[in-house]
């Protein structure tokens, strides 16, 4: 599960609600979450951006939340993965990182190098069980020479499995796959142009996919990890999510659809290794039934899960 830390006073990483949520989806049936630290990057041109350190930074993911939360997690019987992002303002994202020059990719690689090892030492120090080395960074992933270094430099701080989580379409095009222990991918494929489509026609949408990652892994000798996946519970939910307005009615039905539909027809893989939903925050009853965003708290599709974690279906 990607476990969300949710920015109010008292419901962040680390707090009692955080505690509350956990045990929640231990009883989900989870075994692993995600936490995920955010640095912030002005424009995709930058080539230095900021991040959350010490607790004094408002209501941000601090170290000290991080290893708060891990505490948690680990108390429960919950492994946990260590994944930094990077924010910018929409409608940019990670994929719309870009310097200009050799001098603005050497410099951003610097900064970037300083981010993700400051994580990568956190996670040793404080027993993280993997660390995933970045997010949806596509348009970097071309510099290989510069990926190497830094895998080899997070390799050198933290012995635990390494995965990368790269964009649906990224993820066939990253060459450095053989350094890492896992291919990991944000999975959020569009599966059917409808409103509110069945299990059946979004299981067969996945066919096709799942015939291409299975040659991906053989390719490369490496099971998948999706570091991320979800859907919101909107209308045209397993479709283009970028593009579902904020005001898109809500449609739990195809939210859960969606959900069973990954179970039949990607969970049983030989090359699948996890998925991490996206998302669930760290304070209890975040969401509900009224949203029509990802989260599947209080929803049918939390009920699809616990089926299939609890019981296999």
């Amino acid at each position: 599960m990607s476990y969300a830390h949710a920015m109010r006073p008292g419901g962040g990483y680390g707090s009692d609600a955080s505690e509350q949520s956990l045990r929640r989806l231990k009883e989900l049936g989870v075994s692993w979450v995600s936490i995920m630290p955010f640095g912030f990057q002005r424009q995709p041109q930058d080539t230095t951006f900021r991040w959350f350190r010490s607790s004094t930074a408002s209501f941000g993911e601090s170290d000290e939340r991080l290893v708060g939360v891990t505490r948690q997690a680990h108390a429960l019987g919950i492994k946990v993965l260590l994944k930094p992002h990077l924010w910018l303002r929409p409608p940019d994202w990670p994929g719309s990182i870009e310097p200009q020059g050799e001098d603005g990719w050497r410099e951003w690689f610097r900064t970037y190098r300083e981010f993700i090892l400051h994580y990568a030492i956190l996670a040793r120090l404080t027993g993280m069980d993997a660390f995933c080395l970045g997010n949806e960074l596509e348009k970097t992933t071309g510099h290989e020479r510069e990926w190497r270094s830094v895998i080899a430099a997070v390799r050198a701080a933290y012995a635990g499995p390494l995965t990368y989580g790269a964009a649906f379409e990224e993820v066939f095009r990253v060459s450095f796959w053989d350094a890492l222990d896992f291919i990991g991918v944000s999975a959020y494929y569009p599966l059917v142009q409808e409103r509110s489509p069945d299990r059946a026609l979004l299981a067969a949408a996945w066919k096709p996919l799942t015939q291409k990652l299975a040659g991906l892994a053989a390719a490369r000798g490496r099971r998948i990890v999706f570091t991320e996946l979800g859907y919101r519970s909107a209308d045209f939910g397993a479709w283009k999510h970028w593009e579902i307005p904020r005001s898109a009615p809500v449609n739990l039905a195809a939210q859960a659809e969606a959900y069973a539909a990954f179970f039949e027809a990607v969970w049983p893989q030989e090359w699948m290794a996890g998925v991490y939903w996206w998302k669930w925050f760290s304070h209890p009853n975040h969401s509900g039934p009224d949203s029509n965003d990802y989260e599947l708290e209080n929803k049918p599709a939390e009920n699809i899960v616990r089926s299939y974690y609890r019981t296999g279906g």
